[in-house]
């Protein structure tokens, strides 16, 4: 089981743990401190697992129990984090651990000094946090990540009345790790629109839209909220505002750029969730590194209409969740290299392989219906909502859903990753923060 633990700390949304239950802990994300305080960048640390064996130590903690830890973490640059558990008990950090606490962090920080330190409570229904510096950091949100989604939250909010129906569906608790979430839509056109709709109406709390592009006149037919004004504006500041303005109670800011650049990639970092919406492979392919080295996460959708001279041969719709541990989009055939190579050449470039014959014409327009993408994102919607509930079943383990919406049905599979392809070294799931960032070279440095 994989956890994601994110905090605000003075101001800074991008603290998180990741952790995997086992023998190792893969990665722990955290900011990096400044001389002013806690900086705003996320970095990206490893932490190895290891259980301190003697009975003794129950109660209380020797340093005895450690030194193989600060060892490896002094060497390797890491970051320490002590977890223990409560069984049966209150989520919270007791009087005996505070006084533990006062000896054993000071240990940590002199073996392992300039680095960030934590310990955590666990129980068997949550998880509390701190972090250390140069003072004791509270942690506010816990995220479990495996098949089924589950936050933590220690910072309750009141339930606006707005969500009442929801409420009485899915219970109190889930409208409040819907309003904690912070979810990423990449793409704001047919399916993109949709989900952003569908999201901030389900209440949750803060919305991050990426989308370069401007409105066309074609996209009218099929992105919400759009009118013949809108036209030549960017989409991502047009869903934000229309989203604003219906008075829902949460954030949304537009992100005006691609994430083929550096600078906006880095911030897909600050999702919980994220909706891939983009029709794109290049992009996508982005989206497969940050789901596997960030365990973020990823619900990919495309629609595809197969339409000759008017009669329609097929409909086809697809919601593939990504996650480490299962098939990315290159292992199922989602994204193939040819098409990826020709996406990264420049526009000059790529024209002169179409006239030579050598690569496809990629900017002929496909078909896209409003009813069909529109049904693919509820699916994707649905796809999140079942993660965070299990509505769908507590033994559903399918990570993608595949609609033939011409013939009416729907089909679900699972698989794992090929052996040959990047998802399925299990050392890069986690990793994090690296250099060169998500392991691939960029334009922008």
């Amino acid at each position: 089981m994989l956890v994601r633990r994110k905090a605000s700390v003075l101001g800074c949304p991008y603290l998180m743990f990741m952790v995997q239950y086992g023998n190792h802990v893969h990665q722990i994300a955290l900011p990096m401190p400044k001389e002013d305080g806690m900086g705003r960048e996320p970095v990206q640390t490893s932490l190895s697992y290891f259980p301190h064996p003697w009975e003794s130590d129950r109660l209380s903690i020797s340093s005895a129990a450690l030194v193989k830890a600060t060892k490896l973490a002094r060497y390797e640059g890491l970051s320490i984090v002590f977890a223990h558990s409560h069984p049966g008990g209150l989520t919270a950090f007791s009087e005996q651990d505070d006084r533990e606490e006062e000896k054993l962090v000071p240990f940590f920080q002199a073996r392992v000094p300039n680095r960030l330190h934590g310990t955590l409570v666990l129980t068997e229904e949550s998880i509390a946090g701190r972090i250390y510096s140069s003072q004791r950091y509270e942690v506010d949100d816990v995220i479990v990540v495996g098949q089924r989604i589950r936050l933590h939250s220690h910072d309750v909010s009141n339930l606006d009345p707005i969500y009442d129906r929801q409420v009485r569906a899915f219970g109190p608790a889930i409208q409040q790790s819907l309003d904690a979430l912070t979810i990423g839509i990449v793409g704001l056109g047919g399916t993109g629109s949709a989900c952003a709709e569908q999201l901030a109406r389900l209440g949750i709390g803060r919305l991050l839209l990426f989308d370069h592009d401007r409105l066309d006149g074609t996209n009218l037919n099929r992105v919400y909220g759009a009118n013949s004004d809108d036209v030549g504006r960017n989409k991502a500041v047009l869903a934000a505002a229309r989203l604003a303005a219906a008075g829902l109670g949460g954030t949304y800011e537009a992100v005006p750029a691609s994430i083929l650049e550096q600078g906006t990639a880095r911030r897909l970092r600050e999702c919980d969730v994220i909706f891939g919406c983009t029709d794109k492979e290049l992009p996508r392919s982005i989206l497969c590194q940050v789901a596997l080295k960030y365990h973020i996460p990823v619900l990919d959708m495309g629609v595809l209409i197969d339409s000759q001279d008017g009669v329609i041969e097929g409909i086809f719709g697809r919601v593939t969740t990504l996650t480490a541990g299962d098939a990315c989009l290159f292992c199922r055939g989602r994204i193939t290299p040819e098409r990826l190579r020709i996406e990264a050449l420049s526009d000059e470039d790529r024209q002169q392989q179409i006239r030579q014959g050598y690569a496809p014409e990629l900017e002929t327009p496909a078909p896209a219906v409003i009813a069909f993408t529109s049904l693919t994102a509820s699916h994707a919607v649905s796809e999140l909502l079942h993660r965070l509930t299990g509505f769908m079943g507590a033994n559903r383990v399918a990570s993608e859903v595949v609609l033939l919406i011409d013939r009416n049905r729907i089909g679900a599979n699972r698989s794992r990753p090929d052996e040959n392809c990047f998802c399925s070294v299990a050392s890069e799931w986690g990793r994090g923060d690296q250099s060169p960032f998500l392991d691939l070279v960029w334009a922008d440095g």
